[in-house]
């Protein structure tokens, strides 16, 4: 062979690029992780599934407290409510200023219109629906304040 031979492009091959590591399977690590990260995610749509659904009560009462016409409506949507989230030996027997109490008692931030009764003539205030809605929503109930939550 004579240099010029030797020289010759034409006798060249093109540099083969080898394929880059193959994904799958993937390392012990990445399943760690993998399956950390499941497990994370189904903790947290079990907490928030029991968080709905401990709250059920809450949403039928608003829904209710919606067709509510006079003040009496209001009073025994509350005490649905109240008998939901509470004991019926501390609840079902309360009426008038006790129970209108105990409305502030376990919710201080909800502000009962004075005058409070429960009345069948007397038609719904917006201040008491108001006040009404803000004490389902906002109200701790028996096994709230137990748990600390």
């Amino acid at each position: 062979m004579d240099t010029q031979e030797m020289l010759s492009l034409d006798k060249l091959y093109d540099i083969v690029i080898p394929d880059g590591p193959a994904w799958w399977p993937p390392s012990p690590g990445l399943w760690v992780l993998l399956i950390a990260v499941v497990l994370v995610v189904v903790l947290i749509g079990c907490r928030l599934y029991l968080l709905w659904h401990r709250n059920r009560y809450r949403r039928a009462g608003l829904y209710l407290l919606n067709d509510a016409d006079t003040e009496y409506d209001v009073s025994v949507i509350l005490k649905r409510v109240a008998l939901a989230a509470y004991p019926r030996g501390q609840v079902a027997s309360l009426y008038g200023a006790e129970w209108a109490a105990f409305l502030q008692k376990t919710c201080p931030q909800s502000k009962f219109p004075e005058g409070f009764s429960g009345d069948q003539s007397q038609k719904v205030s917006p201040a008491l629906m108001e006040s009404a809605a803000g004490w389902i929503k906002h109200h701790r109930s028996a096994a709230e304040k137990q748990a600390g939550a």
